[in-house]
């Protein structure tokens, strides 16, 4: 173990024997899972023999369980899931009905802990550890409550995940609420003299309004609990990740497609959200390919593959020549490529055939066996694999793939830390290479107010957690269902049939092939570039500062000409 992994043990076996709990907020890639069963294995050793339990994702369980024979393989685990005569059979023949002895680790998801509350709840638990742990964002939701019935007065939780904040302060606080169970929701307002429900909340404390009370309060309460640290403080031997935002210009067919979205749809919406939904993913599946919309078929009625498959698509026009220079001229790198919509893989799926990149393909449909296999034949293959497709969501866990040095985000999700997760798939320890992220997005229309509430929300964090120090021990929205009304409207601002960004400095052949290469001596000219028609963003949250000032002002940075 490295060093701050061991500060990590250190701090996680305190936080147990003061009885209290806590959150390993550990970016991702540093390792949370191996400091957790160290300090499980710790406990054990000490004679606290359980029982644990790890709850987590379906799509983590089995990673779970290796990491348990890898790094602990005297420490017994089981995964608790299959039928329900299976998990009858676990829970009669490790944990109920017998005298107090050791007790294997039980590994289950989110679905069979809901599923199986009553029996599970009968358990003393000793300690509860939730992956992925910013899933307990909504403090109203099932597995919450489930949850705390399961973890009783005597087991100590700890949640894992690299982003403690995600979308706003209502998240944070169902977050501490798993942690101190004790205090209720009005307390926690009256001490704060700040009612939560407030919809303009964020606004306000990055104005300012309230930085001073409530944001140093936060840090007050999280400074015991939560320890955080990046990859830029303690992983010295991770090469640096370099992100650039990449805008395309939509083809003739997509912006008369695009101005007659605008022109039917607002006009039939009459201002209700649902409808204004409706309209924006509408919008953004047009920036990323007509196709989403209607596939053209050749004489004998099959879906055509061919040229216009990439003409037709701006972003698809930009993906094609990444692409060519990387792996048909350069040779050597290998490359993710994410999107958030299945069908816009298919498509990508068949551009590859088409093109004959070799690919591996990873989204919400494949199974755990098929899923692994995928991982280990881009990992392990002699021969390499070119691409590995994924969907933002699905691939963004439990997918560790240092064989790849190159991130293509097609679109952009619009909670900031999925795409995040998505990057350090590769960006993690053990990665050899320098990673480059190549975020693409189609220029004057909603994507740039996509890129913009990203922004937003990774300030948040920063503001609340980052800058409280918690690192010093070791040195949509969720998709668009919470849009509100007038969020919505304003994204749907952009007309490109209006906009004066074609005045910006469109990116030449020669700057494109300045942004693909990643030797240290471009890489700082890039640097010292900036402003000259493209931004290079070392970190993520930079990326997202690029986006908004590409927005604001007349300067485009790495705006392509589709």
């Amino acid at each position: 173990m490295r060093p701050y992994q061991l500060v990590g043990v250190h701090w996680l076996v305190g936080l147990y024997e003061n009885g209290l709990n806590g959150i390993l907020g550990d970016e991702m890639g540093l390792g949370k899972t191996v400091q957790s069963i160290a300090m499980l294995a710790h406990l054990n050793q000490q004679g606290v023999n359980g029982p644990f339990m790890v709850v987590g994702p379906l799509s983590t369980v089995h990673n779970w369980h290796n990491e348990f024979k890898k790094w602990a393989p005297g420490f017994e685990s089981i995964i608790y899931h299959g039928s329900k005569e299976t998990r009858k059979e676990i829970l009669g023949s490790y944990f109920c009905g017998k005298a107090e002895k050791h007790f294997p680790v039980m590994i289950t998801s989110y679905e069979i802990v809901i599923r199986d509350v009553k029996e599970l709840k009968k358990i003393h638990w000793k300690f509860a550890i939730i992956d992925e742990g910013h899933r307990l964002k909504n403090m109203n939701c099932r597995l919450i409550r489930e949850l705390k019935s399961i973890c009783g007065a005597g087991c100590n939780r700890l949640l894992l995940t690299g982003t403690p904040l995600q979308n706003n302060l209502i998240e944070l606080w169902s977050l501490l609420n798993f942690l101190l169970p004790n205090i209720d929701l009005d307390s926690f307002q009256a001490w704060f003299d700040f009612d939560f429900s407030r919809e303009d909340n964020d606004e306000r404390v990055f104005k300012g309004e309230m930085q001073a009370g409530v944001v140093s309060k936060l840090h007050q309460i999280l400074r015991p609990f939560l320890l955080r640290r990046l990859k830029a403080d303690v992983e010295l031997e991770v090469p640096k990740k370099y992100e650039f935002i990449l805008f395309a210009w939509m083809t003739e067919w997509q912006s008369e497609m695009y101005a007659e979205l605008l022109k039917r749809q607002i006009a039939d919406s009459a201002g209700k959200p649902q409808r204004l939904q409706n309209i924006l993913m509408q919008l953004r599946k047009c920036c990323n390919h007509p196709y989403l919309f209607e596939w053209p078929v050749d004489a004998a009625g099959n879906e055509a593959v061919d040229d216009i498959l990439v003409e037709a698509s701006g972003k698809m026009q930009l993906l094609d020549r990444i692409l060519t220079e990387l792996i048909r001229k350069q040779g050597d790198h290998r490359v993710f490529i994410f999107s958030q919509m299945t069908r816009m893989l298919d498509i990508l799926q068949d551009y590859l055939e088409w093109r004959k990149y070799s690919y591996c393909r990873l989204d919400g449909t494949v199974s755990a066996e098929d899923r692994m296999q995928s991982m280990k034949t881009f990992q392990e293959s002699e021969e390499g694999t070119d691409v590995f497709l994924l969907s933002t969501r699905a691939g963004g866990l439990d997918v560790n793939l240092t064989r790849a040095d190159t991130v293509i985000i097609f679109d952009s999700d619009w909670n900031p830390h999925m795409d995040l997760q998505a990057q350090d798939r590769c960006h993690r320890i053990g990665q050899k290479k320098t990673v480059m992220v190549y975020r693409l997005a189609t220029a004057a229309t909603v994507e740039e107010k996509v890129l913009q509430a990203a922004k937003q929300k990774l300030k948040l964090e920063q503001l609340v957690v980052s800058k409280g120090k918690f690192k010093d021990i070791g040195e949509k929205t969720d998709k668009d269902a919470k849009l509100v009304e007038n969020e919505l409207k304003d994204l749907l601002a952009f007309d490109p049939s209006k906009s004066a960004l074609g005045k910006g400095k469109v990116i030449t052949d020669e700057e494109l092939l300045e942004v693909l290469d990643r030797s240290p001596e471009n890489l700082e000219r890039l640097n010292a570039k900036k402003g000259k028609g493209f931004m290079l963003a070392e970190k993520a949250q930079s990326a997202f500062d690029a986006a908004a000032a590409h927005s604001a002002s007349s300067v485009s940075e790495l705006l392509v000409k589709g």
